[in-house]
């Protein structure tokens, strides 16, 4: 799977909810999340858990780079039926690669046509925005990050305030 995303920090929480909620014409998805980052060779691959205690194992990569920038991901998904199975995992996983690192957040979700957008307050680093435009398989990367510039600037996004690398990078470097 593919998406175009851009993450940036927000400076002004509770306006760029407001422009969000506009633009998706409805109220948010709360979603807590609480991922462990393993430590890999290449790209990220984080175990990410869910208040309801289902689970998705999430490997991803990405250039780090500000604005628009390609992301090639794979999903597990655990049920919280199956919740067992992804602790074992989970153990499994740190025993052989070790933890780089936690991120705990509260994801604020809005759907606007095939984009989400997540503000997030992020524990230890504060107050965040990630665009994620899902690729169709026929659409190009160009198509995906016009989409992502042109949310970016109805959000009231400013250049200076894109990231390049994930949380675990920001708290990484803290």
């Amino acid at each position: 799977m593919r998406n175009v995303e851009i993450k940036a920090r927000v400076n002004d929480f509770d306006a760029i909810c407001k422009i969000a909620e506009e633009l998706s014409g409805g109220s948010p998805k709360l979603i807590p999340q609480d991922d462990t980052f393993y430590k890999v060779n290449n790209g990220r691959l984080k175990m990410r858990v869910y208040a309801d205690e289902s689970a998705t194992l999430v490997r991803y990569d990405r250039d780090d780079e500000q604005g628009p920038k390609l992301c090639d991901y794979d999903l597990l998904e655990f049920s919280v039926n199956e919740r067992d199975k992804s602790k074992e995992l989970d153990d499994i996983l740190k025993k052989c690669m070790g933890i780089r690192g936690r991120v705990v957040k509260e994801r604020r979700l809005y759907m606007v046509g095939q984009t989400r957008i997540h503000i997030d307050k992020v524990q230890d680093l504060g107050n965040f925005m990630e665009l994620e435009v899902v690729l169709r398989p026929e659409q190009s990367l160009e198509e995906g990050q016009e989409i992502a510039r042109d949310l970016q600037n109805k959000l009231g996004v400013e250049n200076k305030d894109l990231i390049q690398c994930a949380y675990v990078d920001l708290l990484d470097n803290k």
